[in-house]
């Protein structure tokens, strides 16, 4: 028996099919749940939710990122969006390092996402129940072997007590430095959206300036970035700053270089520091360093 299917009645099948299922199957605002996909790493960040996410499945991840689907109602409660990607991010910093002597230390690298070469700060993901400024001073150490002065005054006194064979090994005198600043750590803190703040308290070194936290992406999330700048950074480390200098804690390769305020200025207008959070990191300084612009957000990180 022969027939000829009506392609026009079909497609108006499928569009009452689809209505009818969205009409049944609206999911509830009053419901929020998360589904996970089977996966060998476990996101150890948290779940970004609002009092406009019905529920959240998970795509994939990793222990740093994790590619989420949200279901999400509109603003004015009338639609719900259920392809909403939102991608979760662990919280990261940078920070952009000016020395004693006015130089900026910038890495000179290359970067997955960005096709060629590129320049950038020190960065780094925040660790668990680190506060962002703590995370700020062990990257920093970690890169580039550098610190404040405040700092470099607690390590020589604790040095002041060692003998000169200790002080010629390396990997003692950091993990001394970093015991040094894990002293000093001050408890994260939280605003009123339980989000991370970034503040440092005003009494302690003077030379570590909050520029702010800063969502990377307003509606497709990426964490929470903290900006922070060094200035009159001094060597903590044996070769702290210079090219000599073997960084720990990054496995991209990345060279050191020492830029004039003139330099970073040029290499802004240029677009050369080709991530936009690279790129606030310094002009902030900059506005800071050159206007006066005061440290970011009083008590409010």
């Amino acid at each position: 028996m022969y027939f000829r299917l009506n392609t026009n009645y079909l497609a108006a099948a499928f569009v009452v099919l689809y209505l009818l299922s969205r009409f049944f199957f609206k999911p509830s605002i009053n419901t929020v749940k998360t589904t996970h996909h089977a996966s060998n790493a476990i996101y150890k960040g948290t779940t970004w939710r609002s009092d406009r996410t019905v529920a959240v499945r998970t795509v994939a991840e990793t222990s740093f990122a994790r590619c989420d689907v949200h279901t999400v109602v509109s603003e004015d409660g009338q639609k719900v969006f259920d392809d909403w990607i939102f991608l979760e991010e662990v919280n990261a910093v940078n920070i952009v390092v000016q020395t004693a002597e006015g130089k900026f230390v910038v890495f000179r690298q290359y970067k997955y996402a960005v096709p060629g070469e590129t320049f950038s700060p020190v960065g780094g993901f925040v660790d668990d129940g680190e506060h962002p400024w703590t995370s700020a001073k062990r990257e920093v150490l970690e890169e580039l072997g550098l610190g404040s002065r405040f700092t470099l005054e607690r390590v020589n006194k604790n040095f002041g007590k060692r003998d000169d064979k200790f002080k010629r090994d390396p990997k003692r005198m950091r993990n001394v430095v970093t015991d040094i600043l894990l002293h000093d750590s001050i408890l994260p803190s939280f605003d009123e959206f339980g989000i991370p703040e970034g503040h440092i308290p005003t009494s302690d070194d003077p030379d570590w300036i909050f520029l702010g936290r800063y969502r990377t992406a307003v509606n497709r999330g990426g964490g929470f970035t903290y900006l922070y700048l060094l200035k009159n950074a001094v060597p903590l480390l044996p070769n702290g700053g210079s090219e000599l200098y073997v960084g720990t804690g990054d496995d991209e390769q990345q060279s050191i270089m020492h830029l004039s305020v003139h330099e970073v200025f040029d290499y802004l207008s240029q677009a050369r520091f080709q991530e936009v959070k690279w790129t606030a990191t310094f002009a902030l300084s900059l506005l800071h360093i050159n206007n006066g612009m005061p440290s970011c957000c009083g008590e409010q990180g």
